[in-house]
């Protein structure tokens, strides 16, 4: 019985954007920084009353990552949060979702599995809920904002994954799709590489049909992800 746990994935994939990056740490200590990181940012922006601590354990955990990362920018911390969180939060889920529902099938042919990768990451959405602040007064869906408003957007209601599940045969629309990597302005230049690394990952594990023996929620993440994630060959 051939058996794979996510935290192999985890030590491969941010090893790739170490890699890309230049980074002299290993890749799970990259991952656990942008991790981190991306989990104290998001804390310190939801709505309601401050919490005690939120900026100063943010601004901690943004200067380890620029530790981890040897100094560098602003865009070498974007990219490593946003790199990890992706691989964290939207690949694993995407691999259970393909055993619970059945769709190794399409993961197999070369012709579904580009729309299926997207139609995964359509569903399981990185970054299902994007705070944002409104830059001036204007209307939402006929409720008035005003400027400064903090807003939490729901990507992942937006792309609609709550009415639709994932079908490479029959894809939701390229404008649906892309809303989980954002728009205008703020959309994510990486997404065409996140549907490519999931392209391979279901490549490299369709012709094993896997099914999940093991997993455990990650509650302390920011994003939705698994802390562990086991799936075995089919018997």
């Amino acid at each position: 019985m051939r058996r794979w746990t996510w935290w192999r994935w985890r030590g491969s994939w941010p090893g790739r954007w170490r890699a890309l990056l230049g980074c002299a740490a290993g890749p799970l200590v990259l991952a656990q920084a942008a991790s981190a990181a991306a989990a104290a940012s998001v804390r310190g922006h939801l709505p309601g009353p401050p919490r005690p601590g939120a900026a100063a354990a943010a601004a901690r955990a943004a200067e380890r990552l620029r530790g981890v990362l040897g100094g560098g920018d602003a865009l070498d911390a974007m990219v490593a949060v946003a790199a990890v969180n992706t691989t964290v939060a939207a690949v694993p889920r995407a691999v259970a979702w393909c055993a619970d529902a059945g769709l190794w099938g399409q993961a197999a042919d070369a012709g579904l599995r580009p729309r299926l990768a997207r139609e995964l990451l359509r569903v399981t959405a990185a970054s299902p809920v994007l705070p944002r602040v409104a830059a001036g007064a204007g209307t939402v869906g006929g409720c008035p904002v005003r400027g400064g408003d903090r807003l939490l957007l729901v990507a992942r209601h937006a792309a609609g994954a709550h009415r639709r599940d994932p079908d490479g045969r029959d894809p939701a629309g390229a404008g649906v799709a892309r809303l989980v990597f954002g728009a205008g302005p703020h959309v994510c230049p990486g997404a065409r590489l996140a549907t490519v690394l999931l392209e391979d990952v279901l490549e490299a594990l369709a012709g094993y049909r896997p099914v999940v023996a093991r997993c455990r929620v990650d509650r302390r993440a920011a994003l939705p992800g698994w802390r562990v994630l086991t799936v075995r060959a089919a018997s």
